[in-house]
């Protein structure tokens, strides 16, 4: 497979993509703001880190199966898709990935950057980047300088398939908040950090 052929590059695509990401997360909220819109209500946390690797592709794939997804938005927000990469490169850093990507494409795809800058490939150049299925049941956030993907279900009463394939990944809890706490000073997560993220992500509690 070219794996080139995966990034989207028409401006057209695009408007349509992000309206749909739109649709799914407050985009311009970061960490700890609540990025999900109110469909979502479930929210299951991972290292961003585990993201960037093939393990991570065999999970979205398995999500994908049970809900019926033939490929998955995998979109950079920061840096922003527009200002940024395609002012730069003439295209953006959003790929259009098919389910039957094997693991070690989704790395390669991952690593591959435009040719005059490959740096600028999102396994490098990514602070925020979404994954989300053309069916929205299910939708993940994440943020590098956080070190943690959040997980977003629409209705968990209705899925129940998912959870058993979502067993690695953690409610928030303290052992999330220290993956968080490793990226600030003296690895000490602010208070009023972590009562944000409890606020807006702790399942049952709104």
């Amino acid at each position: 497979m070219n794996l080139e052929t995966l990034f989207v590059r028409e401006k057209k695509e695009f408007n349509k993509l992000i309206g749909i990401a739109s649709d799914t997360f407050y985009i311009e909220n970061r960490l700890p703001e609540q990025v999900f819109r109110e469909q979502f209500n479930y929210f299951l946390f991972e290292e961003f880190d585990w993201a960037m690797d093939k393990d991570f592709w065999s999970t979205i794939q398995q999500l994908s199966i049970e809900t019926k997804d033939d490929y998955v938005l995998t979109a950079v927000l920061d840096p922003n898709p527009v200002e940024y990469f395609y002012k730069e490169f003439n295209y953006y850093n959003w790929m259009k990935l098919p389910v039957n990507l094997s693991p070690d494409e989704y790395l390669d795809v991952l690593e591959l950057g435009p040719e005059e800058s490959p740096a600028d490939a999102v396994l490098y150049n990514s602070y925020t980047v979404i994954w989300l299925p053309p069916s929205m049941k299910w939708a993940i956030w994440g943020e590098r300088s956080y070190g943690v993907c959040v997980l977003g279900l629409q209705d968990v009463n209705n899925s129940a398939d998912l959870l058993p394939i979502l067993k690695n990944w953690r409610s928030i809890d303290e052992t999330v908040l220290s993956w968080v706490g490793l990226n600030f000073v003296n690895q000490q997560l602010p208070q009023e950090i972590a009562d944000t993220f409890f606020l807006n992500y702790s399942n049952g509690v709104k």
